[in-house]
């Protein structure tokens, strides 16, 4: 049985723990709240692109033989965009993510195939190091960092990979927030560019536009936007998915230690108690004895 001692120290210990995790929850909150904040600001922003390309295709005409819109015959060669974080202690995240993202890439590998990984995070690239499994790329994640410009770079890059052919289609896998308390991992397809991605918000819209200079010359530029921002907010989503898993994991990991500190403080006050009574029979039992 253990001592007051062993159990004192271990109480300790568990308090320790207890404000580590503790603190790492309320960090962890901070920035769920930033991540939600930036989200919901980016989302009019990606639902008003949405309907502009959805009216735009909806008409048809010369706009539906862009490359980034029409794609290549016979695509072999795809591009994997993973999203994962670059730390542990977030629950299921970056498992589920890894899981979910491996099920697809063999998915389309069925489809006869050839599928590279473009890795973001040290959690993914450190499993698919272990695995012996290859990357094309990989750059560790910018967590709540990330920015409209790191999504511009990416989407620029993304692009240049997909018209100069080295590769036929580009994925994306991330978190997608379902709801502030529901996110799964999804994948999509980024280029080429589909009716439905571009259109998801709604087919169509019911609002008349006048295009100047012309409808064929906004496209152009709307569809390279359009990529960054749906890249931008993948992004966010999977950081706030992150930042929420994780504070969840912390907070959950709090309560076990205040529930381990009650039961050894319970322990404690028995073994204590026992300690007590047994000096005390030890004392009759001597004063008995002296009589």
């Amino acid at each position: 049985m253990a001592t007051k001692r062993d159990i004192k120290n271990r109480i300790k210990s568990v308090t320790s723990t207890k404000k580590i995790t503790g603190t790492m929850e309320m960090v962890a909150g901070a920035k769920m709240k930033k991540m939600q904040q930036r989200l919901s600001k980016s989302k009019p922003y990606e639902e008003k692109i949405n309907k502009l390309m959805a009216n735009i295709l909806s008409e048809g005409g010369a706009a539906l033989e862009h490359p980034l819109l029409k794609g290549f015959d016979d695509p072999k060669k795809a591009l994997l965009l993973h999203i994962t974080g670059n730390r542990g202690l977030c629950g299921s995240y970056n498992s589920h993510s890894i899981e979910k993202t491996l099920q697809f890439k063999a998915k389309l590998e069925s489809e006869g195939k050839e599928v590279s990984l473009y890795v973001v995070g040290k959690k993914g690239i450190n499993y698919y190091n272990f695995s012996n499994i290859a990357m094309y790329k990989s750059a560790v994640s910018p967590e709540d960092k990330f920015n409209f410009e790191g999504a511009a770079k990416i989407g620029s890059e993304l692009t240049s990979l997909f018209m100069g052919r080295t590769f036929d289609e580009v994925y994306l896998s991330y978190t997608k927030v379902f709801s502030s308390s529901s996110q799964k991992p999804a994948n999509l397809r980024l280029l080429p560019i589909t009716l439905e991605t571009a259109g998801e918000t709604g087919s169509g819209s019911e609002t008349d536009y006048y295009f100047e200079p012309g409808k064929e010359q906004i496209f152009s530029y709307l569809l390279p936007l359009y990529l960054r921002v749906k890249i931008f907010s993948c992004f966010l989503e999977s950081g706030f998915s992150e930042q929420f898993l994780r504070r969840v994991a912390m907070k959950n990991a709090t309560d076990a230690s205040s529930e381990m500190i009650r039961d050894l403080t319970i322990t404690y006050n028995r073994v204590r108690q026992a300690k007590i009574t047994n000096e005390i029979a030890e004392i009759v039992g001597g004063a008995a004895a002296l009589e």
